[in-house]
């Protein structure tokens, strides 16, 4: 059985910094308790980078990919996980063309970016207290012991945006592109929007699968007044082999699988949540305990407008659990990867073999609407006021207690077989 076990995330696609010019100060993620720059790491890369730095592990450098297979070995990040974007929208966007695509591959929370020729491989680990925090890994000088450096503020400048919620976090968008990779702007386009319906998704990515009628945007480059349209078919649907494009040959693997960006864009949209939530949770408390001193010691006294606050942030998180507005299928879709098998057997299962990483691709992604990111550390590490709130409207829901319009995507059935496997799989929820 394949293992994919917490570790970290990659710079998705990241857009050039324009500069800024915020002081620390002004940063909710720079103020107490967060201190993001300050504060020491403790996310699987930065568990590697000590084992590195101490002799323990020393990664292995190849001919032709460098330190990539030993990175996605020592993280233990599955081949079959790897997505191809071609837009220049990276730190090294001079390498990367529909020619030269860049890779991404990723397991729960950590993400590894990877482009032939590059001389920096570029690696995005999601942190339970920090948020998104960003490494890079030199392969200019093969002969050398590979360094694993922590980056802040350069990164920070795209990857703490109203994209990411303000908070270090990640980034994945729809980007019309030309031949060359260069960002385009058609007259006549749909809105690029990565988190959007289907038509609307992956501009600048290559993708690989069958998806029947439907269209994406996929295996698409632009040229200057192109018309573009959901509703028109350009050839660049149910791709299974990407070689005309691009020398597959020089990848770990030939695909760029349409189900592997599913669970990729609903992964890294869950990681901004968490995070997000996460801190204004804490500063929060954090604020109401310097408020409520008591002989000298802080007294986390939420005022009953905090509570008011926390339980929007929790109604909030719950909705992205259970996956509210969720992309909706009108055929069936396939993959041309290992990665739906791999992800599935993942679990962790009930008494009945069930998981919340079981996939559906017939209507929707996941045959159980509830994301499996409630069993990372992420999750489990929220500040305890959250947990409990997050707890009691996630109860609510499935009960049937709470039967709001939004909640409609969620049969009964649909609700009592979440809640079954959650009984059975996450302790914490269990004892409650």
């Amino acid at each position: 059985m394949k293992t994919w076990p917490s570790s970290t995330i990659v710079l998705m696609t990241v857009v050039l910094a324009m500069g800024s010019s915020r002081a620390a100060a002004q940063l909710s993620y720079e103020q107490q308790p967060i201190e993001y720059s300050q504060s020491k790491a403790t996310d699987p890369v930065s568990v590697l980078r000590q084992r590195v730095e101490s002799g323990a592990v020393t990664l292995a450098y190849d001919a032709h990919y460098g330190f990539l297979v030993s990175l996605l070995t020592e993280l233990e990040i599955p081949v079959s996980s790897q997505t191809l974007v071609f837009s220049k929208t990276s730190l090294q966007r001079h390498l990367i063309s529909p020619a030269n695509p860049r890779a991404i591959y990723f397991n729960d929370d950590t993400y590894v970016a990877w482009i032939p020729g590059a001389e920096t491989i570029e690696i995005a680990s999601t942190d339970a207290l920090l948020g998104t925090v960003f490494y890079t890994v030199d392969q200019s000088q093969p002969k050398m012991p590979a360094q694993v450096v922590r980056k802040t503020e350069r990164c920070l400048f795209c990857h703490a945006s109203s994209d990411t919620g303000r908070v270090p976090g990640l980034m994945m968008q729809s980007v019309f592109v030309n031949r060359d990779g260069d960002r385009m702007f058609p007259s006549d386009s749909i809105l690029p929007d990565a988190d959007g319906p289907l038509e609307a998704r992956w501009a600048g990515w290559f993708v690989s699968g069958r998806h029947g009628s439907q269209s994406h945007l996929g295996n698409l480059m632009i040229n200057r007044g192109d018309k573009v349209s959901g509703e028109v078919n350009h050839g660049n649907g149910n791709v299974v082999d990407l070689s005309k494009w691009f020398d597959v040959s020089k990848y770990l693997s030939p695909h760029s699988d349409l189900v592997v960006l599913l669970v990729l864009q609903h992964q890294v949209s869950m990681h901004n949540l968490l995070t997000e939530s996460n801190h204004r949770a804490r500063i929060m408390i954090h604020r109401s305990g310097k408020e409520h001193q008591k002989g000298g010691h802080e007294a986390s006294v939420l005022s009953a407008e905090d509570r008011i606050v926390l339980d929007q942030i929790a109604e909030r998180l719950v909705d992205g659990l259970l996956m509210v507005g969720q992309v909706e299928l009108s055929e069936p879709l396939s993959g041309t990867s290992e990665f739906a098998e791999d992800f599935s057997e993942l679990g962790p299962s009930d008494r009945d073999g069930r998981t919340l990483r079981d996939l559906d691709l017939g209507q929707t992604v996941f045959r159980y609407p509830c994301s499996y990111l409630i069993y990372s550390k992420t999750f489990d590490e929220l500040p305890q006021s959250l947990l409990d709130a997050v707890y009691r409207r996630l109860s609510n829901v499935l009960d049937g207690k709470d039967s709001r319009e939004k909640y409609a995507h969620l049969s009964m059935q649909a609700r009592e077989d979440i809640l079954a496997i959650l009984l059975d799989t996450k302790a914490e929820f269990s004892s409650r």
